[in-house]
């Protein structure tokens, strides 16, 4: 059951970027995307290629299905970011650039992962969630992200109650999960009742 859920949280990923990915196609421009987001995602899952296999995912086709979408819509979705590039002129501040994010996500996992051992395959489970962190703003996919995070944290409480602990990568999802919260509620009242999502001061 446990790995269901974990599989879930991850297609419902794919959805939102597929999501993305019709958003670009249509509207032909990525103005409020960030190219560096996206590149951790694409690293995440690209790291996800390496560790998935040294898990129980192994044991279902589905979670073979999963990767193989997910990484190719991140390379999609890659391309058409870099593609579209010169519609974006919002510069990233600089600590949120890929290339501060991904060393940083991955000596962060390096000290801070669920294995016993200091060289493990669970530094890259610990690298893909960290860097996963960072997402861009947009309300489908957003959305759908957080969604996915919390499908998540049903995953890692049952995998707690079955005796795996993996405190820091639940802190890691719940932490995404809380700070997202109020954007997954107005996304949820746009869908509901239309209109932009607008934070009210």
């Amino acid at each position: 059951m446990e790995v269901w859920l974990f599989i879930l949280g991850y297609l419902i990923h794919f959805v939102a970027s597929c999501v993305l990915v019709y958003k670009v196609q249509q509207q032909r421009t990525v103005y409020g995307l960030s190219i560096d987001t996206q590149l951790c995602f694409l690293a995440a899952t690209l790291s996800r290629c390496v560790w998935y296999l040294d898990t129980r995912l192994v044991e279902t086709w589905l979670a073979y299905l999963e990767l193989l979408c997910s990484t190719v819509i991140s390379v999609v979705l890659t391309y058409y970011l870099w593609s579209y590039r010169h519609t974006n002129t919002k510069n990233v501040w600089t600590p949120c650039k890929a290339a501060v994010i991904i060393p940083v996500s991955m000596l962060t996992a390096f000290f801070i992962h669920p294995g016993r051992h200091w060289w493990t395959v669970q530094i890259l489970v610990a690298f893909s969630i960290y860097t996963e962190a960072i997402e861009p703003l947009t309300s489908h996919y957003v959305g759908l992200l957080v969604l996915s995070r919390v499908v998540r944290l049903f995953f890692w409480v049952t995998l707690y109650f079955q005796g795996e602990h993996f405190l820091g990568l639940f802190l890691a999802d719940l932490l995404h999960s809380v700070l997202a919260a109020d954007y997954f509620v107005m996304w949820c009242r746009k869908l509901r009742h239309g209109g932009a999502l607008i934070y009210k001061i």
